[in-house]
């Protein structure tokens, strides 16, 4: 029996009501091995946003924006001490990020376009197939073709801004 791909996709309640993937699909196998990176850093926002530590620099604790600035320290924190048990200097490291900077800038800002464009034509067409596909009753409705029509604005601003 062939199964389909929304077969694979089917969505299960957890205990917690929460909806979850099975993992046992075929098309989750090769992300399982990363799945602690996601469980890491969705336990480091948990623990941020429901901690009453001081960030020390005048926020409100248990705020949006103490939550963040904490979330940020357990994020990076842990990644500079690691560069440093290795015995990269902190200075060099940055210096080098300077030095690479064009490069990155320039990789970052291709991205950045390739995704706009990517969102310009999904947005195109769904435009398209709401207008040319006036007999299915699967085709958009007037919302999401309004709502597709202001995605395409701002997706074409970054498409062709500086």
């Amino acid at each position: 029996m062939r199964r389909t791909a929304t077969e694979y996709w089917k969505l299960s309640r957890s205990a917690s009501g929460s909806l979850t993937v099975r993992l046992g699909d075929p098309l989750l196998r090769p992300v399982a091995p990363f799945r602690w990176i996601a469980w890491l850093v969705g336990a480091l926002w948990r623990f941020s946003k429901r901690s009453w530590i001081d960030t020390g620099i005048g926020l409100i604790p248990r705020s949006r924006f103490s939550a963040l600035v904490l979330f940020l320290f357990l994020i990076f924190f842990p990644i500079g001490l690691v560069l440093v048990l290795l015995g990269f200097d902190l200075g060099e490291v940055d210096a080098w990020l300077d030095a690479q900077a064009v490069w990155l800038d320039a990789v970052g800002s291709f991205l950045f376009r390739a995704v706009c464009g990517l969102v310009m034509l999904l947005c195109l067409f769904m435009i398209g197939s709401a207008i040319f596909d006036r007999k299915s009753p699967d085709r958009p409705g007037v919302g999401c073709v309004l709502l597709a029509v202001l995605v395409a604005y701002f997706a074409w601003f970054g498409l062709v801004g500086d």
